[in-house]
């Protein structure tokens, strides 16, 4: 195992982007941002194929980035950010996707044995039992109420309930998923087989909570770069996000309490309780 090349990935919406944007303040550190969008893999179902399929790319990458000084990522006017999606939403009542795919230019100092850390959720999620024979693996998770609303406000198939690239892997994951006609009931096991994927093939150490990461300023990185613990970065969380329908919050809870899912491995149904009572506080009369 190439201890210098990391794969990131987690919830879709949990701060994978944000992560990506915090490691890349580090020295000798590069981290890229949805890089293998478009990328095809000759055969899904074979998840060692599939990791050697990464690793080729990280190969090439890291020797476009020594020979070059440019890698591939989805950026916004070049620089990986923060966050992919609008602050606002469109006329359709959802938050455009506003980065896109393109060469970025790897400007900063770097060693023969950089850290290069790639990042995709969706994507790498069904390939983690290949991917953790090959790379460190870090995973980040949400409040499960806040994820799903997160999911609901985005121009994606999430808000739909829908996999995406995931199911394109993980054939079984599209059979569970069909089982429900009503949207948030796919979202919810959606969800929970994400957390499945994590816990199942993860050491815990590697699952890295969104509200620590925010809480810490970013400190909560140092598990993945050591140099991470010099981080102070004034973050915000976005659980209670006013973009964020909160009735629908609301009742996105209640469902989820009647559940079972392998999301309480990482969020105890207090938790989930403490936001409702948040949200609570902030409705109108």
């Amino acid at each position: 195992m190439n201890e210098t090349d990391v794969v990131l990935t987690g919830l879709p919406r949990s701060g994978t982007t944000l992560t990506c944007s915090l490691l890349n303040k580090l020295p000798d550190t590069v981290a890229l941002h949805e890089p293998m969008q478009g990328v095809e893999h000759s055969d899904v179902t074979d998840h060692h194929a599939l990791a050697q399929d990464v690793k080729r790319f990280f190969d090439e990458q890291r020797a476009s980035i020594h020979e070059r000084g440019r890698a591939l990522s989805r950026n916004i006017d070049g620089v990986v950010p923060d966050n992919p999606f609008g602050g606002d939403r469109s006329a359709k009542g959802v938050r455009p996707k506003i980065d896109a795919m393109g060469e970025i230019d790897i400007d900063k100092v770097l060693s023969d044995r950089f850290m290069l850390v790639i990042k995709h959720t969706n994507r790498f999620a069904p390939m983690l039992e290949g991917l953790v024979e090959l790379f460190p693996v870090y995973a980040l998770v949400r409040n499960p109420v806040a994820t799903i609303a997160s999911w609901g406000t985005i121009e994606a198939g999430l808000r739909r309930g829908r996999s995406g690239p995931a199911g394109r892997v993980a054939l079984d994951l599209n059979e569970r998923m069909d089982r429900f006609d009503d949207p948030l009931d796919r979202q919810i096991c959606l969800l929970g087989w994400f957390f499945e994927q994590f816990h199942r093939h993860l050491p815990e150490r590697s699952i890295i909570q969104y509200e620590t990461l925010v809480a810490s300023g970013g400190r909560a990185l140092s598990v993945v770069r050591p140099e991470a613990a010099q981080l102070d970065e004034p973050l915000t969380s976005r659980n209670t996000n006013e973009l964020y329908d909160h009735q629908q919050m609301l009742r996105i809870g209640e469902r989820l309490l009647k559940t079972d899912g392998a999301y309480w491995e990482s969020y105890s149904k207090a938790q989930v309780e403490q936001l409702l009572g948040e949200l609570e506080q902030t409705a109108p009369a």
